[in-house]
């Protein structure tokens, strides 16, 4: 099986705030993991670490294959799906524009799976309507959606269950 995140001794201090000690784990390729701790617990920050939004301040890890410091762990993180703390999206544009324009930044000319991850998701019925208008629960699934798009080999979702009702946890 596919190792799509390990790491080893990984570490994040903050000056003397330590948010992550030590850390050892391996996920698999189709594993799912969850990360439950109280805040400040360094969740965010392993998440925040994997996506190249923060860098450790000991050890190491490997992504999809890639060494942490390494000079192409680009092409890694291109492999990922990932919504960080609040989604991020185009508030001016519908759930469909905003994944065709996810679809287009990762140079996916062919957006004929937009539609299908607006049904996945609960977002096929908003039609025209404005991401600045959508219900806390609907901006996260547009956010789910964003990170699904190209069919990520590792998706990595922070809080994925703000703002949704219980059904929506379920779906």
């Amino acid at each position: 099986m596919e190792t799509v995140f390990s790491c080893e001794g990984l570490c994040k201090n903050y000056g003397k705030f330590q948010a992550l000690n030590d850390l050892n784990m391996t996920i698999e390729k189709g594993s799912i993991y969850g990360f439950v701790g109280r805040n400040g617990a360094g969740k965010t920050t392993l998440i925040r670490m994997i996506c190249g939004l923060q860098s450790p301040t000991s050890g190491s890890f490997e992504l999809l294959g890639r060494k942490n410091n390494a000079s192409d762990i680009s092409k890694s993180r291109r492999r990922i799906g990932a919504v960080v703390e609040s989604p991020a999206f185009y508030k001016d544009l519908s759930a469909r524009d905003n994944l065709i324009q996810q679809f287009l930044m990762l140079g996916l000319p062919d957006t004929k799976g937009v539609d299908e991850l607006l049904e996945l998701v609960g977002l096929g019925d908003t039609g025209k309507k404005k991401a600045r208008s959508f219900s806390l629960g609907m901006k996260q699934r547009l956010g789910i959606a964003i990170a699904l798009c190209g069919n990520p080999d590792f998706i990595i979702l922070d809080e994925p269950t703000n703002g949704l009702d219980p059904q929506g946890i379920i779906d």
